[in-house]
């Protein structure tokens, strides 16, 4: 009897191995089932390309080197490029040859001594991407995106939106944080197209700042929120109805020990698990609340809407942590081991009454999963399904080597996986003309550790089962997330129903 190979965490630091080589339009090789004729369109995905520099091994998973990997579809055939996000910082460390700049996770060789006072950090480019208002852009919360060309993915420039990225609020906030954030995960409303977006910025006040672009790419700062306190916000939710709603997690930068250089600024980071989380909601007319719920941390958000029932009553699903991903724990990660007590994300649904500003949440399907999609027709409004990677709670396997599709009207879940796989975000593509939310394709990568390949797989969603794999002409890593644009979308924005 064959043994099986079950993935493991070795297996995963294989799978972000550095990718050395840049492709240019080639071929993949199609090793199983049939491409869907109708499958017509452009698959751009964002992440690390690599975890160390010059043999010096990031500490942190956020802060590798972005890298844009585009599969384009045909009906026939997928053709591959990828590229490095030529960052100002990318660029001087290739020609000096070594690491220059500390990361979000990650101080510079040598000591505090080498990284005492530096406070210029990496833009590392290498979370998302998005196309809106006639630019392509490789996001990264921690400051300004960067504009790419969407078909041969060079990178163009660092982009401030024409200087409402620039801080302006006064002389000395414009020496502490010259470059205001913009997330990587700005949402489009659904009916005006106008994409919304936040950045937490640091100064003499600490700030939520919120940011509009029209559909034409002309950005506005819709709103500043004074915060007490420093906080931290990954991604949030829109609705419809045009309600946006944050969770903010009670944590703490030590700035004198990051400005020291003495640890990195996520290794910085204490959380005050003594208090609750904050749920601040903005309305379509700007009102702010400021609700709370028990302590917790959201990394990520599967949906959000205004429950047609009841008017003052906000549905929003989420990935809920039970505590907060410390750096430590992120840099074990790296390396191949799992402390014992890594907290898990759980789907949870949590029900906002803005009328008795009150917070409730419970189960919304006993898995545990990351990266959620769902069908790209319904965000901000009702939907039932969502897709991730992730496992069943009974998984005994420390990994989500499984795609997961729950049903979020029944709670009902299923799961597909290989013992021998990990698997990417998959994006949700919709079938041409297609009326069922789930009547689509999911697209992912998938490492297979056996063989230590990468392969590009189109699924049926609605069984999940396999209908092509194609192997890719080298390992890449895995990546956070990606966008696919049909066909008819080349550089303009997408139309929306």
């Amino acid at each position: 009897m064959p043994i099986r190979h079950y993935a493991t965490l070795h297996d995963y630091v294989q799978a972000n191995r550095c990718v050395t080589d840049e492709y240019d339009d080639v071929p993949l090789e199609l090793i199983e089932g049939n491409l869907p004729a109708d499958l017509i369109g452009t698959l751009y995905r964002n992440g690390n390309g690599r975890f160390q520099h010059q043999r010096v091994w990031y500490d942190h998973l956020f802060d590798g080197d972005g890298m844009i990997a585009k599969f384009s579809f045909d009906g026939q055939s997928v053709r591959y490029r990828n590229r490095y996000v030529r960052t100002a910082e990318f660029v001087a460390e290739e020609q000096a040859g070594r690491m220059l700049y500390r990361s979000f996770g990650t101080n510079l060789p040598g000591g505090f001594l080498k990284n005492a006072l530096k406070m210029q950090f990496k833009n590392t480019a290498n979370t998302s991407v998005i196309l809106h208002g006639g630019h392509m852009l490789a996001l990264w919360e921690g400051g300004w995106p960067h504009r790419i060309n969407p078909d041969t993915l060079e990178t163009i420039d660092r982009y401030d939106y024409d200087g409402v990225l620039r801080n302006q609020f006064s002389w000395l906030d414009s020496r502490i944080t010259p470059e205001m954030p913009f997330s990587a995960h700005p949402k489009l409303h659904p009916k005006t197209g106008v994409l919304h977006n936040f950045g937490t910025v640091a100064g003499t006040k600490q700030r939520l700042v919120l940011y509009e672009v029209d559909p034409q790419g002309k950005a506005r700062i819709a709103q500043a929120i004074d915060m007490a306190d420093m906080t931290f916000a990954h991604d949030f939710v829109l609705t419809e109805s045009g309600h946006q709603v944050f969770f903010l997690t009670p944590v703490a930068f030590d700035m004198p020990r990051a400005l020291a250089g003495i640890t990195s600024p996520a290794a910085s980071i204490r959380v005050n698990r003594a208090n609750p989380t904050l749920v601040l909601v903005v309305d379509p007319v700007g009102t702010i609340h400021r609700l709370t719920t028990d302590f917790c941390f959201v990394f990520h958000f599967v949906n959000g809407y205004l429950d047609p029932t009841n008017p003052s009553m906000l549905i929003v699903d989420g990935l809920m942590l039970g505590d907060y991903p410390e750096s430590a724990a992120m840099k074990a990660y790296l390396a191949g081991n799992l402390p014992d007590d890594q907290p898990s994300s759980r789907f949870v649904r949590y029900r906002i009454d803005l009328a008795r500003q009150t917070v409730t949440h419970e189960p919304l399907a006993y898995y545990e999963g990351e990266l959620p999609e769902i069908h790209p027709d319904r965000v901000g409004r009702p939907y039932r399904y969502t897709w991730s990677i992730g496992r069943p709670l009974t998984h005994t396997m420390p990994l989500f080597d499984h795609i997961v599709k729950i049903d979020v009207q029944t709670g009902e879940g299923k799961h597909r996986g290989d013992p021998e796989t990990l698997p990417s975000e998959p994006i949700v593509v919709p079938k041409p003309g297609s009326t069922a939310e789930d009547d689509a394709w999911l697209v992912y990568l998938r490492f297979h550790a056996p063989s230590q390949t990468t392969d590009l797989l189109v699924a049926d969603a609605v069984d999940l089962q396999t209908v092509a794999r194609l192997r890719l002409p080298h390992n890449i890593p895995l990546g956070f997330h990606g966008l696919w644009l049909p066909e008819r979308v080349k550089t303009a924005v997408p139309t929306l129903t």
